[in-house]
């Protein structure tokens, strides 16, 4: 990564962002330019180009941590302009042009009004718009369904901010439960002038890793969401019960009944991520066992050991553990503290070495994901802070 300041950039950044540069010339004023892995961001201010720029990148990691259908090597980084509002033509907090390549820019009214979870929506829209038309052919961001962006941005915020969970629960119990099979299929445009919250897509990955399902099945369906699936159908066939004797359920009953579920919860209350990255460290170590006669070397060797009783026992134990606390856990560690349970109920109850790998491998996944998410937060935050 580099920063700098500079007026020789390439010639379809100068155009799009000629006003800006007028305004900064005018007032001699060097623009702060900077190109990092996923942008290239230019303002009249260093430090907001850098915490933008590490603001920009946590929301695209958690992008791509769900979004894994597709590719990300896009041949072009996106374009960012920091406007001063003086010099923005548009009425919106934000605005996305695509050119003739494909090459996405995104353009700020920059200034202390701008809210941090507008830019996180702004980061995210650009993204998937580019995802979209790089991995499903041009003008499939006209496809993108409202959800689905909706879900990213706003798990992409309460990362950052997890005490506002209590906000969006408290928006969801006053607008009443949506209908789901509608909000499915809207596509982006549309949602955005329909819908009453720009949060509202939020609640449907969050019920389904409540329901059990994994980061990797989720990315699915969000995959195919952005490709411009309304996946009410798959998600219908993946509620049913496994079992053959219960009766089968509609997509909008079970709905109704996981919000309600929900929301009468309370969310009053969410650890540090530090807190619970410690926590679920220590729920991951097993040293006591070991020094207490235990043979286990590591988490993949559960399996070789799962018959030893004084191993069954403590897995139970921390199961139990897991569930109580779960409600508590930082939503950014809440899919690898729910993938450690997973685990360890896996251990217990599996007939099968391939359940097991399986369980393993999404604990493992989650677990470095959010490890890499939590590093670029701290990131963010000390990019915010400095000068």
């Amino acid at each position: 990564m580099r920063i700098s300041h500079q007026t020789h950039w390439l010639y379809f950044l100068v155009a799009a962002l000629l006003p800006l540069y007028a305004f900064a010339k005018a007032s001699d004023d060097d623009l702060t330019y900077l190109e990092g892995r996923y942008f290239e961001i230019v303002g009249t201010d260093h430090r907001s180009v850098s915490f933008v720029n590490a603001l920009g990148e946590h929301v695209i990691e958690l992008c791509q941590s769900y979004l894994r259908a597709g590719r990300h090597d896009f041949p072009q980084r996106i374009y960012v302009a920091l406007r001063p509002k003086e010099r923005v033509n548009f009425d919106s907090e934000y605005q996305i042009e695509i050119g003739a390549r494909g090459q996405v820019i995104l353009d700020f009214r920059w200034g202390t009004a701008l809210e941090l979870e507008t830019v996180c929506r702004a980061f995210t829209e650009a993204y998937i718009v580019r995802y979209a038309n790089f991995n499903y052919g041009p003008g499939a961001n006209k496809r993108l369904r409202f959800w689905a962006v909706s879900a990213l941005s706003s798990q992409a915020y309460l990362t950052l901010r997890p005490a506002q969970k209590g906000q969006y629960v408290k928006e969801a119990l006053e607008a009443g439960i949506l209908e789901l099979d509608s909000m499915l299929s809207l596509d982006w445009n549309s949602g955005r002038e329909l819908v009453s919250s720009q949060r509202e897509g939020y609640w449907v990955p969050y019920v389904l890793h409540r329901s059990g399902w994994g980061r990797e099945d989720v990315g699915l369906l969000l995959d195919q969401a952005i490709a411009g699936g309304a996946v009410s159908e798959e998600l219908e066939a993946a509620i049913q019960p496994v079992d053959g004797d219960q009766q089968p359920i509609t997509l909008s009953v079970w709905w109704q009944n996981e919000m309600a579920g929900h929301l009468s919860q309370t969310f009053e209350y969410y650890e540090s991520m530090d807190v619970s990255r410690e926590w679920i460290e220590s729920l991951a170590d097993f040293d006591a066992y070991r020094a207490s006669g235990g043979e286990l070397g590591n988490l993949m060797q559960l399996w070789d050991h799962r018959e030893d009783e004084a191993l069954r026992a403590v897995l139970n134990a921390r199961q139990k553990i897991i569930a109580l606390r779960l409600e508590r856990v930082n939503p950014a560690y809440f899919n690898a503290a729910q993938a450690l349970g997973a685990l360890y109920e896996t251990s217990l109850q599996a007939t099968r070495r391939f359940d097991f790998i399986h369980a393993f491998t999404a604990y493992l996944s989650d677990w470095e994901d959010t490890k890499r998410m939590h590093q670029q937060i701290n990131q963010l935050f000390d990019a915010s802070s400095g000068s």
